[in-house]
C-alpha cells in the first residue's frame, strides 16, 4: 500500500520530532503498523522482524 505524499509528509514530521531511540521506535512501529493494516502475512512478518531484534540487543 503505497503512502500518499501528506501521509509520507506526516511520517517524516512525526519521526524528525523524535529526540530518542525509545521515541522513534515507537514512531516506527507505529508506522509499520499502518502499513500492515488487516494483512496478517504483514503482522506476522512484524511480529517475526520485532521478536528477533528484541532478542538479539537483549543478549548483547
Amino acid at each position: 500500500m503505497p503512502l500518499t505524499p501528506g501521509q509520507v509528509a506526516y511520517w517524516q514530521k512525526r519521526l524528525a520530532a523524535t529526540t530518542t531511540n525509545p521515541d522513534r521506535a515507537r514512531v516506527l512501529w507505529d508506522l509499520a503498523r499502518a502499513l500492515a493494516g488487516a494483512d496478517e502475512e504483514s503482522w506476522a512478518d512484524l511480529v517475526r522482524l520485532l521478536s528477533t531484534w528484541t532478542q538479539h540487543h537483549a543478549a548483547s
